[in-house]
């Protein structure tokens, strides 16, 4: 069994003194883990950082083994942002996140190309913040929980929705949301339009409103990855 796809390494773990399992993302095949071996006279583990875009044929003489990976790094975005922690710390996080998150095996492309262009966001765009949410909003889509902000469940409104049902995921008004306001979470604006500007107030909303669909429906109460916290603990509109 041996295939080639293009892929985003997301973790990496020892399996012994000169192996070690990647867990990759890969466009066509979904994540996939498999062995690499590591140099002894040079165990310098760069060129396999989470988040390095890669060719990859992975093999296996049986498709359910765990299978080897060889690779052709092409780029590799945290040594772009080497001196900014808290970028670094984002990318970090987003293949965390989605390395806990995907089951194996299963493609996902539409989720891989809002990985990759995360990734690239780090690099080029002061807006990245924005684009990590867009990516657990993804995330949530891609496994079958996406959130519904489009119109009022209630009143069918598209207007004035300020809160989310955290039964249903369901945009909420203001006129149908507020006798039980205490139950709903908030929406924050910019969610609804790229032409709102993001506020650390709308941020840290966000980032509670979609780490609680996560961590309830999509994880079944599972806590998320501790890294996800520090990343969220880091968060400021310092540049």
């Amino acid at each position: 069994m041996k295939w080639q796809d293009n892929g985003i390494i997301l973790s990496q773990r020892t399996w012994n003194d000169n192996k070690i399992i990647l867990s990759i993302l890969t466009h066509d095949h979904g994540r996939h883990t498999g062995l690499i071996n590591i140099s002894q006279k040079n165990k310098n583990l760069s060129h396999v950082q989470p988040g390095n875009f890669a060719q990859t044929i992975w093999n296996a003489r049986l498709n359910e083994h765990l299978g080897r990976w060889n690779l052709d790094i092409e780029f590799t975005p945290w040594f772009q942002i080497l001196k900014d922690p808290i970028r670094l710390l984002a990318l970090s996080t987003a293949c965390a996140l989605t390395d806990y998150c995907l089951p194996e095996r299963h493609p996902y492309q539409t989720l891989y190309t809002t990985l990759k262009g995360f990734l690239e966001s780090l690099i080029h765009n002061k807006d990245w913040r924005r684009d990590y949410i867009q990516l657990e909003m993804n995330l949530l889509s891609e496994l079958g929980f996406g959130l519904n902000l489009n119109f009022c469940a209630v009143t069918k409104q598209t207007d004035d929705l300020i809160f989310v049902s955290p039964k249903t995921g369901h945009a909420v008004s203001r006129k149908a949301g507020e006798p039980y306001q205490n139950k709903l979470l908030p929406l924050p604006p910019f969610l609804l339009s790229k032409d709102i500007q993001i506020t650390q107030n709308q941020l840290d909303q966000a980032l509670y409103l979609t780490g609680y669909f996560l961590s309830r429906y999509l994880l079944e109460n599972r806590t998320l990855p501790e890294i996800r916290q520090r990343f969220i603990n880091s968060l400021n509109f310092s540049l």
